[in-house]
């Protein structure tokens, strides 16, 4: 009987999203640049042409975030989860049989660590601080190095390491370090070793790389946990070929099909091929796997951005029947989508709803602020905000997020002040947030006396201030300032690249204006830095030869050289330059 109720939801969901058509989604340290940015917030600010950029552009920057494996509230690869478990559970133990320090390292607020001299030995700080402070190509030396001096390894202390290297997005450093352990045989490799080691090479090195490690792997540990940490970096770069290879394998080789296997390809399908969705909801039902809240969240999403607004409901009543009830994540999905498709009252009855949550649930003053931000309610903003009595540094981000989305500035200010009493050394992250305001507000003058506070006090800066920085300008109108500030930050900053964005911005501003030199140079700049998982904007780059009404000769074979399929809204407009350039000659 429960299977049969279980077979009756799938069916019901594989209807549901028959309904949608198919659609290709297009598809991403050095701090000393102070000068450089004085440099640029000193400059004059000199006349400007009122060119708005949109800046919510579907590529996102390779530097901005970790890669993750869903859109909304994803479901963490096997290999981050292993290790966040074995973090809790063994972190804060004291360490046994080791010549090191009695305790794992204490972060400060800061994100320094306390360390302690030991008597009797000369000084040997962490292993974490040994790896993040030693240049790549001298670790594995350092590291042997520290091992002949009596110094131990164990497990707690790797995946300590490891957590925090990822979570720095330094993961060809994570790579180096784990294969220095692998080769120092310092661990008795596990299932969730392997996935990691996997799971880092396929980041470095690409999908073909984690494949071939697949083969050096023992047979007892070639389970579906290392096949799906596999699918999972296959699906974060969308490589729909890759995926389907790997999915095929996991079938072939009868490893079980999982829930998490089937809404990873069901994210996959989601952003470049939306009609084979149901043949996994259509799987799902043969295999009797029961969808999971994540399931449900991911066909919501489907509908939504499908502006199938019947068509989510419909899903959310599904969910609900079946005794899943939606969480606070999925109830701010659905806000959102009620919001974008122009559906206020029911928008404001699911907000209103989620308000029973601020007791309970800290992140829930900081969404509902966003959503009434969002639909203009600055009332309402004020009143949550006061709700919050003992706001934490994220609370304060949220509403100076909140009050810059509104146009209110005075209030941004305000609580960007009432911020810096609350915690006076600030990562750039908050100072960030303020720069993001002055660029949406197109508020040139202020966002650069803000940057020339930002260096005095001493804060650090890195691709995400680049980015503020060039949206600020771009923006107003500056858009030569901003290609030279990405200059010459590039060049001073050899070993960090800007935000794949940063480029994109600049390069769509220059696609409105029908200037294809700058464009093509933006381009062409782009490509030679080679962001992981990124196809070459062709579309921009083609706006831009649209709007100046010039035929780009050899466009096709630039694309096919680089392996990049045209979309129909490409085709159709070359197809236009094309009988646009045919009308020319025929007058000549």
């Amino acid at each position: 009987m429960v299977i049969r109720l279980k077979n009756a939801s799938l069916r019901f969901l594989r209807d549901v999203v028959c309904r949608v058509s198919s659609q290709v989604l297009p598809a991403g340290y050095s701090e000393d640049v102070h000068p450089l940015i004085r440099r640029f917030c000193l400059a004059r600010t000199g006349r400007h042409t009122n060119i708005k950029v949109d800046d919510k552009f579907s590529y996102q920057g390779a530097a901005d975030l970790p890669r993750g494996n869903s859109d909304h509230d994803g479901e963490p690869s096997h290999d981050i989860h292993a290790m966040r478990k074995e973090f809790r559970k063994h972190g804060h133990k004291k360490r046994h049989g080791t010549k090191a320090n009695n305790s794992v390292p204490r972060v400060s607020q800061k994100g320094c660590y306390h360390v302690k001299k030991l008597p009797g030995r000369a000084f040997q700080p962490y292993i974490f601080q040994i790896v993040l402070d030693t240049p790549r190509n001298v670790l594995r030396t350092v590291l042997d190095k520290w091992m002949e001096d009596g110094n131990h390894l164990e497990r707690n202390e790797v995946l300590l390491v490891l957590f925090h290297l990822r979570k720095q997005l330094l993961y060809n450093k994570a790579l180096q370090f784990m294969e220095w352990i692998e080769r120092r045989k310092l661990l008795n490799f596990e299932e969730r070793d392997y996935a990691c080691h996997l799971d880092l090479i396929a980041r470095n090195h690409g999908i073909e790389a984690a494949q071939k490690y697949i083969e050096r792997v023992p047979k007892p540990f070639r389970n579906e946990v290392l096949y799906e940490t596999l699918l999972v970096n296959c699906v974060c770069l969308t490589d729909i070929q890759k995926a389907e290879q790997v999915f095929k394998e996991i079938r072939d080789l009868f490893l079980p099909l999982t829930i998490s296997v089937c809404n990873q390809m069901i994210l996959l399908y989601k952003r470049v091929a939306r009609n084979k969705v149901v043949d996994i909801l259509m799987l799902m039902e043969k295999e009797n796997i029961k969808p999971s809240p994540f399931t449900y969240r991911l066909l919501i999403n489907l509908k939504g951005q499908s502006n199938d607004i019947s068509g989510m409901e419909l899903v959310l009543n599904m969910m609900k029947d079946n005794g899943v009830e939606p969480d606070f994540a999925t109830q701010t999905m659905v806000a959102k989508f009620y919001i974008s498709g122009g559906l206020t009252e029911k928008a404001e009855e699911v907000i209103r709803a989620m308000e029973v949550y601020i007791k309970d649930k800290r992140h829930a003053i900081r969404s509902l602020l966003d959503l009434y931000a969002v639909l203009g309610r600055p009332d309402d903003v004020a009143r949550i905000w006061k709700l919050c009595t003992e706001p934490k540094l994220e609370d304060f981000l949220a509403a100076i997020e909140a009050w810059g989305k509104l146009g209110r500035i005075e209030q941004v200010e305000e609580t960007f002040e009432a911020l810096l009493k609350t915690s006076p050394k600030l990562t750039s992250k908050y100072y960030n947030a303020m720069l993001k305001v002055y660029a949406g507000n197109e508020l040139l003058a202020k966002g650069k006396e803000f940057l020339e506070r930002m260096c005095f006090s001493g804060c650090p800066n890195g691709p995400l201030t680049w980015d503020a920085l060039v949206k600020l300008y771009v923006n107003s109108g500056e858009l030569e300032k901003a290609n030279s500030f990405l200059l010459n930050v590039t060049e001073e900053n050899p070993d960090r690249n800007p935000l794949f964005g940063s480029y994109i911005i600049l390069l769509k501003a220059y696609a409105e204006k029908g200037d294809v030199r700058n464009a093509e140079m933006i381009f062409d700049r782009l490509k030679k830095i080679r962001y992981p998982g990124r196809t070459p904007p062709y579309g921009f780059l083609l706006e831009a030869y649209v709007n100046a009404e010039v035929t780009p000769h050899g466009f096709r074979e630039r694309m096919r050289a680089d392996n990049v399929c045209p979309s129909k809204p490409v085709i159709e407009q070359l197809k236009r330059l094309d009988n646009l350039q045919k009308g020319a000659e025929t007058i000549e």
